[in-house]
């Protein structure tokens, strides 16, 4: 169905043009000539665009733009206003505008074709938009996954959702569910960061709990386990603590009863292209739908990606599994809940830094410290026990020029790293990320020296930066 653009020009050369040209491109042309007429249109048809001349007349005391964006509240139609070069500095200067873009007289076939096209693109992309989210919708996902398609690109489908959403909500109310669906969204797009998989990814929102990334294949195992790990570590912030003891919220159901269920956890169900073609979203869709339903009758947190066109006996022997709840592997609590089971912070001051978490994404313990919740000391105990590596503070730390000659400004800036004593042929390193094997490996080369790493949080880091004036 050809999209649908009104003109509202009183000059009839500039008018005739603009007509001409739209209708050579196949949109379907509205023509009006004073703003009473204008207005009439709007009110009637449907339109995806407005072009609106600056020397259409007031309608009620009113700029016409004004009039017609308050017509269409809500619709997001854009309207390009075509002006005269001289009335550029007052439009500019107008705080309440009304348009959304503008042409200058007199403008050239493609300069109209280009603002046009951008200006409809980015209409479709926030009505297609998930309000909660921002993220993209369900038509511009199956429309990123067409094209790579037709490109003959290899990637993976994941579809992810929270389990056990629904009790979550009626227990805590849709404000913390909310709170819930937004972090899940920052949590996705901050893994396909730290996992490297952001060069080719896209992430949509399909609705509620459920979201959609599309990736580079051989990206896929490492994002998902990030986020279910990272999903694991944080989640059960979200739940007061009798809940997080007993591991489950009890619900009643329409009958009154309690009804137990188990902490949200989360599903990544992975479709590839890699050992089989698809023709389109239907037939992916379609495959995942049969991994979410084996996912599904799996306890906790798990990743299961779709094999089948590899030399398999059975279903579950397609799928690979990974699980962050299983006794074997033991995953640290959430540093948030150590911190509130040994009485250092409240259940206030946990949910406090929790939503800014959420809003922010910077790092629980360091909301906490800015907060003066807790210490630097105490977050840092902590942390050293869980990743078993010994925490170094900053806090009266000075480069020797020994050390300084060590490594540059730069890369100590860069990698986020301090030099804190030279032991013989090795390096103790205190490290923002203390597990980081590249830039340990990177040290080695450089200066033959063996790395210690110890960990440091990040406050320090950046007070240490500042009272070295390292910053950029």
């Amino acid at each position: 169905m050809p999209q649908k653009i009104l003109i509202a020009e009183k000059d009839s050369t500039t008018l005739a043009l603009v007509e001409t040209r739209l209708r050579a491109r196949n949109y379907d042309v509205f023509v009006a000539t004073h703003s009473d007429e204008a207005m009439r249109l709007v009110q009637k048809v449907r339109f995806d665009l407005v072009l609106l001349g600056s020397s259409m007349e007031q309608i009620e005391a009113s700029d016409l733009s004004k009039k017609i964006k308050q017509s269409l509240a809500g619709l997001g139609v854009p309207i390009i206003l075509m002006a005269d070069e001289h009335e550029l500095r007052q439009l500019v200067m107008s705080q309440e505008r009304g348009f959304d873009d503008f042409l200058i007289k007199p403008f050239d076939a493609y300069s109209l074709q280009l603002r046009i096209s951008l200006n409809l693109s980015r209409a479709r992309e926030r009505l297609q938009a998930n309000p909660l989210t921002g993220f993209p919708g369900s038509t511009a996902i199956e429309e990123n996954i067409q094209k790579r398609i037709d490109r003959h690109e290899v990637f993976s489908v994941c579809y992810i959702d929270i389990n056990h959403f629904k009790s979550f909500n009626d227990r805590y109310g849709f404000d913390r569910g909310d709170h819930a669906i937004r972090h899940l969204a920052q949590l996705i797009t901050r893994c396909l960061e730290t996992s490297k998989a952001d060069k080719n990814s896209f992430v949509g929102h399909i609705g509620g709990d459920d979201f959609i990334a599309i990736l580079d294949s051989d990206s896929e195992a490492r994002f998902a386990q990030e986020c279910l790990q990272e999903f694991d570590r944080i989640i059960p912030t979200y739940y007061e603590e009798i809940d997080r003891k007993r591991k489950a919220v009890l619900v009643k159901n329409r009958n009154g009863v309690p009804v137990s269920f188990p902490l949200m956890s989360l599903s990544i169900a992975a479709v590839t292209n890699q050992y089989r073609p698809y023709r389109n979203m239907s037939e992916i869709a379609r495959d995942a739908a049969e991994v979410k339903s084996y996912l599904k009758t799996q306890p906790g947190s798990h990743y299961l990606r779709n094999r089948r066109a590899e030399p398999v006996r059975s279903l579950e022997e397609s799928l690979e599994v990974i699980s962050t709840l299983q006794e074997k592997q033991k995953i640290p609590k959430p540093l948030g809940q150590m911190l509130l089971e040994v009485g250092l912070i409240t259940e206030e001051e946990l949910n406090q830094a929790v939503r800014r978490h959420v809003e922010t994404g910077e790092r629980i313990g360091q909301v906490l410290i800015r907060m003066n919740a807790v210490a630097s000391a105490d977050i840092g105990r902590f942390l050293e026990e869980q990743l078993s590596i010994p925490f170094a503070s900053l806090k009266n730390h000075a480069l020797s020029e020994d050390l300084a000659r060590i490594l540059t400004d730069e890369f100590i800036r860069t990698h986020r790293v301090v030099p804190l004593s030279l032991k013989g042929n090795s390096l103790e390193l205190a490290m923002v990320d203390p597990v980081d094997r590249g830039t340990m490996d990177a040290i080695r080369e450089m200066t033959g020296l063996n790395v210690l790493p110890k960990f440091v949080l990040e406050n320090e880091f950046e007070e240490f930066l500042e009272r070295n004036h390292l910053r950029l």
